[in-house]
């Protein structure tokens, strides 16, 4: 007879703190076949993605530079979202659809190049958290450096192998498919799940999560009394600060 609870696959949104942790520890141990980064790097940068919320692609873009320690202020140099440049025009597809298609842009235009959109950074933050080690790590590269020089590919085997390793079975269900094992934007689902257990007590958890996964506010909010990134630095330093002190 089988052992279907064994068996079992938990949805990957109940991975428990042990878990990651354990996620973390084996990935450590994974070796590199061809990457200039491995263990310690590796597990930094897995760590990165939890505690800013950045996608893997924006990971990989990350230079030294981007990383302002004065602040936390992590500038994402290559969102996944563009914006329309000021240097072009736009008109509406037809009639019935709210749709545009560009008409013109400059070509000499530094930011879009012609193109008519770009991406414009966007900022979020490294809380205390993982502070310490980001800046050690940090002293040993020059201001243009990319933080972890590989690939998606390379974070895809490393998450993968780490998580046979640590004995995570879980999964996620979405309109096509199914992924079982770990995934690399299950890191950014994590952060948000943190942000909602620890900022509960806060008068503006959803703004907070908003701002950290930089997501566009739905609601209409004054331009002065609406949350800004400086308010999520300071909840970050009040509430990760205090309790890095007293660990």
């Amino acid at each position: 007879m089988r052992d279907f609870e064994h068996e079992a696959l938990v949805e990957a949104n109940a991975l428990t703190e042990q878990q990651y942790n354990n996620f973390l520890d084996a990935v450590e141990t994974i070796p590199s076949m061809r990457s200039p980064v491995e263990g310690k790097i590796v597990r930094l940068a897995f760590e990165l993605m939890e505690d800013s919320g950045v996608r893997i692609k924006e990971l990989l873009h990350i230079k030294k530079e981007d990383i302002d320690f004065r602040t936390r202020i992590l500038t994402i140099t290559n969102p996944k979202s563009e914006k329309q440049c000021k240097c072009s025009k736009w008109k509406y597809k037809d009639m019935y659809t709210r749709q545009r298609v560009l008409v013109s842009a400059d070509i000499l235009c530094p930011k879009c190049k012609g193109k008519g959109k770009w991406k414009k950074p966007q900022r979020t933050t490294v809380t205390p958290r993982i502070i310490p080690k980001l800046y050690e790590y940090c002293q040993t590269l020059q201001d243009d450096d990319y933080l972890f020089p590989t690939t998606r590919q390379s974070f895809w085997t490393w998450g993968k192998a780490a998580g046979i390793k640590a004995e995570i079975n879980i999964f996620q269900q979405k309109e096509e498919r199914r992924i079982e094992g770990i995934f690399l934007h299950l890191f950014r689902a994590l952060c948000s799940k943190r942000m909602v257990r620890d900022a509960k007590e806060d008068n503006y958890t959803d703004q907070l999560i908003q701002l950290k996964l930089r997501h566009s506010f739905q609601a209409v909010m004054d331009r002065y009394t609406k949350m800004d990134i400086n308010y999520l630095i300071g909840w970050e330093r009040d509430y990760y600060g205090d309790k890095e002190k007293t660990d």
